[in-house]
């Protein structure tokens, strides 16, 4: 199987990215928050959408799978991914 590491700027409306692929790691480059994901950049593409929370806010997280958390001074932010 082909594997690659792909980024991706994070986005509101959801990100389009091959089907089945890891997300690996959510960081800020050029003060801009990024998720790295392993791929096989064959494979048809879906739509993901992610949600980011702030430290102390309040949130459902029925459906939600933690990513990881960065820094983006002054705040902490903590990325989930939305699952079916």
């Amino acid at each position: 199987m082909i594997t690659q590491i792909w980024k991706y700027r994070l986005r509101e409306q959801g990100i389009e990215i091959p089907m089945d692929a890891k997300v690996l790691s959510v960081q800020l480059q050029d003060d801009i928050p990024h998720i790295w994901a392993m791929v096989n950049p064959h494979r048809e593409r879906e739509l993901r959408n992610f949600v980011i929370i702030g430290t102390g806010q309040s949130f459902d997280d029925t459906n939600m799978k933690y990513i990881g958390t960065y820094q983006h001074n002054p705040f902490v932010w903590h990325l989930f991914e939305i699952v079916k």
